[in-house]
């Protein structure tokens, strides 16, 4: 009898964390930057698109709002940088989208920064403003949010 508990406690936490790890396979688009409040410069506000095998870069740099989505102006970029980020709409944690919130932690409330997500799957749309500290954003956004960080990097 202990055995076969075991087993299934065994069984039990190895779904449970291969569904914690769940990445997203095929999102319709994923929109993505970050942006900074107290800034200067055409770098505080990024935000880029990957859809349909393609990168676009927003030319409005406005600030993103939590009560809409962001509106932009996205404009297609080279097939080069598009190679650099094209991973990234699936590293997508699909917890993400269980989310009951919009706002994760204060993004620049103390001119920190945040960072903007916006997924779409299957004609849903979804969009975030996560704090760039990691400490008020939960644990398993990290590796999803350092991976953002570096493709903004490869893209400047």
């Amino acid at each position: 009898m202990r055995k076969i508990l075991f087993y299934c406690l065994a069984v039990l936490t190895l779904v449970s964390c291969q569904e914690d790890d769940a990445t997203l396979e095929s999102p319709d688009y994923l929109v993505f930057g970050h942006y900074h409040g107290f800034c200067g410069g055409e770098s505080c506000i990024e935000i880029f698109k990957i859809q349909d095998g393609q990168l676009y870069e927003d030319t409005n740099d406005r600030y993103p709002s939590s009560n809409k989505p962001y509106e932009a102006n996205f404009v297609l970029k080279s097939l080069d940088l598009f190679e650099k980020v094209k991973d990234l709409p699936h590293l997508v944690p699909t917890r993400l989208l269980q989310e009951d919130r919009t706002v994760i932690g204060s993004p620049d409330a103390t001119d920190g920064g945040g960072y903007y997500l916006e997924v779409g799957v299957n004609g849903m749309r979804r969009y975030f403003l996560i704090d760039k500290f990691r400490h008020n954003v939960p644990e398993y956004l990290h590796p999803f949010l350092d991976q953002v960080e570096a493709s903004i990097a490869k893209l400047k």
